[in-house]
């Protein structure tokens, strides 16, 4: 087990990179001691706690176009573009076996962030304050507006990304001396700010939460201003992040099958050219 944090970012069909990046560290035998995933990269960290390689890019791969995952069928039945039921359902219990065996005997610590919609505040759900990480991670990929809220102990919560998109100082805060980033987009990419149009909509949407509102219409500023503070971070030698060295095109709800696969294959070989500064990093052979 590597005494280290492990951060990963979300990016809905974008994380496609991080099964690449995931899948490596797999056939490395590199275990984390800490997982901390935010939307599609909690997603993602299951299927790697549960050391099944090759899952999560399977998924996506064959069920991007079927509308029961993502689209009018999983709208219907989930009130959202994401088919949780049919992911957590038919998929993982069927057509690409999730192990709940091997999930839920880890030692890893596994850590799911998102925003609890009253407060507009970070929440980190694991094991010990939450009974339902399924749930939890179905919440912390809760899209605004594309989602709907999710329930848990009588709260509401949707995407951690809201909040905080990529828990860094979290994990520092946490004691961790070695994080491990993994990013879903390059190092030039910055979000452009909040359009009038879409104000309108959050304010529509969610007038019952006034806190949540400003924390959507601010959400560009601060992750713009968090990608700065982590290249510091990683120039100090604090971090150390895997990210795509170009520009990804690939969107959240990406179909295209042959661009999502090149995707992985880069997430792939991002990390295997990393690896061995990675290990010198984590002070590991």
């Amino acid at each position: 087990m590597i005494k280290a944090a492990l951060v990963l970012e979300g990016g809905a069909l974008r994380g496609m990179y991080t099964s690449g990046v995931l899948d490596t560290f797999l056939k490395n035998n590199m275990e984390f001691e800490c997982v901390a995933g935010v939307s599609a990269g909690a997603l993602n960290a299951m299927s790697y706690i549960s050391k099944q390689p090759g899952r999560s890019a399977r998924i996506n791969l064959e069920y991007c176009d079927d509308p029961r995952y993502i689209g009018r069928k999983a709208f219907i039945k989930n009130k959202g573009i994401i088919g949780y039921d049919y992911l957590f359902g038919d998929i993982s219990e069927n057509k690409v076996p999730f192990d709940y065996k091997a999930f839920e005997n880890t030692n890893q610590r596994f850590v799911i962030v998102t925003t609890n919609c009253e407060k507009a505040e970070t929440e980190y759900l694991e094991r010990g304050n939450c009974n339902d990480l399924f749930k939890a991670a179905q919440a912390s990929s809760s899209m605004p507006l594309a989602s709907a809220m999710v329930e848990i102990n009588n709260s509401f919560y949707l995407d951690g990304a809201v909040t905080t998109s990529i828990p860094v100082k979290w994990a520092l805060e946490q004691g961790y001396e070695k994080v491990v980033v993994v990013l879903t987009r390059d190092k030039t990419y910055r979000k452009p700010m909040t359009s009038n149009k879409m104000k309108k909509l959050y304010k529509l949407a969610y007038h019952k939460y006034p806190k949540l509102i400003e924390k959507l219409n601010t959400m560009p500023e601060r992750y713009n201003k968090l990608q700065e503070e982590i290249i510091d971070l990683e120039k100090e030698g604090k971090i150390f992040i895997i990210r795509p060295e170009k520009e990804v095109t690939v969107s959240r709800l990406e179909k295209d099958k042959e661009k999502l696969e090149n995707l992985y294959k880069e997430g792939i070989a991002e990390a295997e050219k990393n690896l061995d500064a990675l290990k010198e990093y984590l002070e590991i052979s």
